[in-house]
């Protein structure tokens, strides 16, 4: 296993295959382009590239297409690049592992040309959980095995990539990650808004980022302001004050804050959203804080900022997990309703959440 295109060009010399797969199809693809960047960083090295894309070609010629593309003699550089896109279509519909297809795929995996560098890229959603269990060689070697042709063949015998599923709860650690692999810093409050304002997508996320890069010019760290400017919700930057008021049980605070809230900007969605992350953030860190102290595992495991750690610690004190768990109810029922009823949304907001602090 590689665990990122930086250790694949510690190694010597490229490996004959490798194959990018993974759940998370935009890091796939990144890191192919990074790839082939890399390689090929010239124009005279395009002519010894080749990218196939699976669901443009003949499912008959293809197979032969791509052996006979790997078979041939580099131009100009010392090895040829071959790139299959949508490897996952190659083989299917085929069931028979003694067609000539299958044959002289497994010929080719079992005795590659070393002077052709083949990468394979591969959506299979059938996929997953080979790069977490890499340190089990038993888990590892079972899932290999139940695994079907060709990739049985491709893990085993060849080097690969993992590009595991970010869930929900990790995209702050991502984002955070990332930012600071550019060069800059980003506040605690602007990246969970970012977030939280952003649907739920790495590519999204990335998206907004690149934005904000380019707006924050030459500043070290990206602000609320940034985030405002460049995604909008200009006046929302007090949903952490009303965290705070909810976390600490203070009605009239709570119901104060809203009201300006709303009368600034109409912005209930968002609302809604950043408080069911927030109880859904106290909910997951009753477990996790039975486990560890350590304030950067909760925030890793909770999907928070580090920064915000104590101070949801210090909400768990004022609610009950029976009171956090009313509360999801309390919140989808005023959800439905503001969707669908002509009821003032602050009248049905302030009553969600009298109806969540009271005792």
């Amino acid at each position: 296993m590689i665990e990122n295109i930086g250790q694949l060009f510690e190694m010597k010399e490229l490996p004959p295959i490798l194959l990018l797969f993974g759940e998370e199809d935009f890091l796939v693809e990144e890191s192919y382009k990074k790839l082939i960047g890399i390689v090929c960083p010239d124009e005279g090295s395009k002519y010894d590239l080749e990218i196939f894309d699976i669901d443009e070609m003949k499912p008959s010629t293809a197979i032969d297409t791509i052996m006979d593309s790997c078979n041939n003699l580099p131009f100009l550089s010392q090895r040829r690049t071959v790139a299959v896109k949508r490897f996952e279509s190659l083989f299917s519909g085929r069931t028979s592992t003694k067609s000539n297809e299958y044959v002289k795929f497994l010929n080719y995996m079992e005795s590659p040309n070393n002077s052709t560098f083949l990468v394979l890229l591969s959506i299979d959603d059938k996929l997953k959980g080979f790069a977490n269990s890499y340190k089990s060689k038993a888990k590892l070697d079972k899932l290999i095995k139940d695994t079907k042709f060709p990739y049985n063949s491709l893990l085993e015998k060849h080097e690969w990539m993992e590009f595991p599923k970010v869930y929900e709860s990790e995209m702050p650690q991502w984002v955070a990650k990332r930012i600071k692999e550019l060069g800059k810093k980003i506040e605690p409050e602007a990246l969970e808004l970012l977030v939280a304002q952003t649907n739920p997508s790495l590519r999204e996320l990335n998206g907004e980022i690149e934005k904000l890069l380019t707006y924050s010019g030459d500043k070290d760290e990206i602000s609320m302001e940034d985030i405002h400017f460049v995604i909008g919700s200009s006046r929302v930057n007090n949903i952490f004050e009303l965290q705070k008021a909810i976390g600490k049980r203070r009605l009239p605070e709570a119901l104060k804050t809203l009201e300006n809230m709303l009368e600034a900007d109409r912005q209930e969605m968002l609302i809604m959203t950043m408080l069911t992350r927030y109880f859904f953030a106290l909910w997951k860190l009753i477990e996790e804080s039975g486990k560890t102290n350590n304030q950067f595992q909760l925030a890793t495991k909770v999907g928070i900022s580090p920064y915000f750690v104590n101070e949801y610690l210090q909400a768990l004190s004022f609610y009950k997990p029976s009171e956090i768990e009313n509360a999801f109810s309390i919140m989808c029922e005023t959800d439905e309703k503001l969707k669908s009823v002509s009821v003032d949304s602050l009248y049905l907001m302030q009553d969600m959440l009298i109806r969540i602090m009271k005792k």
